[in-house]
């Protein structure tokens, strides 16, 4: 689906109910829009109010008929499958890691606290629904995508020690997009490696599987030698 008809879709559900002027798609779709993609088939929406994942779930669902619809609770977010699409709601939250334990304990933030949870500056910008202004809170999201960087947005050192499933994602992204990886974050990710052995087979599987064909997965294992991590160790068959 189109961009611009995802919009006026959207619009025409939530105008003058209390989510208008409050939801924002976030991440990758604003990320490929500025990149010259037009079609999607999976949005991010964030609301900035409490519970405003769960409540924008549960309006649409009965406003509409969804091929699926799920609810977490647990984490505040819900997900539903309709046009064809995919959509996942949730709350702009406040993140804090615990030392030991990779989830994070949650509540509800602004904007300004959402944005410090996201991974990496090209994946934090945000687009209003009603007027489409693009919001890049961090400061630094346009200008590093113009440039084609990954880089965290808070200190890399900490980014990736809170959790290192995020070593995996900036290889990813390097690999999809083209893009380079910031020299610190490259040092961060080699002191954080270790960090891999925490994580399950079923994380691993899941995030290189999202690595599309082998010519992307011959870049993504480039820069994971490059990094000290050899990628073919945990899907090792991997288009093969």
């Amino acid at each position: 689906m189109k961009l611009s008809e995802f919009l006026d879709h959207m619009r025409g559900l939530l105008k003058g109910s209390t989510f208008e002027g409050k939801c924002y798609i976030v991440g990758g779709v604003p990320r490929d829009h500025l990149l010259g993609r037009q079609d999607f088939n999976d949005f991010d929406l964030v609301v900035e109010s409490p519970y405003g994942g769960l409540k924008l779930g549960a309006f649409l669902s009965h406003r509409i008929k969804p091929e699926s619809y799920q609810t977490f609770p647990k984490f505040g977010t819900a997900r539903m499958e309709i046009w064809d699409i995919k959509l996942d709601f949730v709350e702009t939250r406040k993140e804090v890691y615990h030392r030991g334990r990779r989830y994070p304990r949650i509540s509800f933030g602004s904007i300004q606290d959402d944005v410090y949870r996201r991974d990496f500056s090209i994946n934090a910008l945000y687009l209003e629904i009603f007027n489409e202004e693009l919001l890049d809170p961090c400061g630094k999201g346009k200008e590093e995508l113009q440039q084609r960087v990954i880089n965290t947005i808070r200190e890399p050192e900490i980014v990736f020690k809170e959790d290192v499933l995020r070593i995996l994602r900036a290889l990813r992204f390097s690999a999809v997009l083209g893009f380079e990886i910031d020299a610190r974050c490259k040092d961060a990710i080699r002191e954080s490696l270790p960090g891999i052995k925490r994580l399950s087979a079923g994380s691993l599987k899941k995030e290189l599987d999202k690595i599309p064909d082998a010519k992307t997965w011959a870049r993504a294992q480039a820069l994971g030698e490059e990094l000290g991590l050899k990628l073919a160790d945990f899907a090792p068959d991997a288009f093969h």
